[in-house]
């Protein structure tokens, strides 16, 4: 474990953390397989215990990877359409692909910023705009104050458990991405339980 910590420590330490930090946010948002949040909430940990990297460039550099990420899924959907379409086909992703073009439709900006903090659902809404031709220009606005919010809410949790677990910032973030995993999940179970409120009432109201 101590090897562990003094490697992490290392990795925090360097200078190419910054490069590093956007690099693997920027591709988990079109492809949700790395682990972005876990990055950056671990260096939020490590701003508190070690002073480094330095809690506002890596706020900074955060926001830059998001916003590089959603734009571009943007313009994958855009300019790539087969694979939006072959996303869609699988029976997962078609159901992310449909909350995500109806939440565009319906709520526009909102869902964009919403989506940010679910990674299969911040793909997806990325996309889907694109697919649909939403504007680009307001996507670029929604998608920078989604960065942010994001950015804050993540290097916030990583700070606030190293202050919590100074003498052990590993058990900070885990702490840390419990509580964004737990974010993300009550989200989902949000938008889950509007969908079902939704279809009851169009059911009912339904003529037989």
């Amino acid at each position: 474990m101590e090897a562990v910590l003094d490697l992490v420590e290392t990795v925090m330490a360097s200078p190419w953390l910054y490069l590093v930090v956007p690099l693997i946010v920027a591709i988990d948002s079109v492809f949700p397989v790395m682990p972005g949040e876990t990055v950056v909430i671990t260096a939020g940990a490590y701003a508190v215990v070690q002073s480094s990297p330095e809690a506002l460039w890596l706020l900074v550099v955060t926001v830059i990877g998001a916003l590089i990420g959603d734009v571009t899924g943007h313009h994958i959907g855009r300019g790539a359409s087969p694979l939006a379409r072959q996303v869609r086909r699988l029976q997962l992703g078609e159901k992310i692909f449909d909350w995500a073009e109806h939440g565009l439709h319906t709520r526009g900006g909102m869902i964009i910023i919403a989506a940010r903090f679910i990674p299969g659902g911040r793909t997806a809404t990325t996309i889907a705009s694109g697919v649909i031709g939403y504007p680009r220009g307001k996507f670029i606005v929604f998608a920078l104050i989604a960065a942010t919010a994001w950015a804050l809410y993540n290097v916030g949790i990583g700070m606030l458990g190293g202050f919590a677990f100074q003498e052990r910032p590993l058990l900070g973030v885990v702490v840390g991405v419990g509580l964004a995993l737990g974010v993300g999940f009550v989200i989902e179970r949000v938008r889950i339980a509007r969908e079902k409120r939704t279809g009851d009432a169009r059911a009912v109201a339904r003529p037989s």
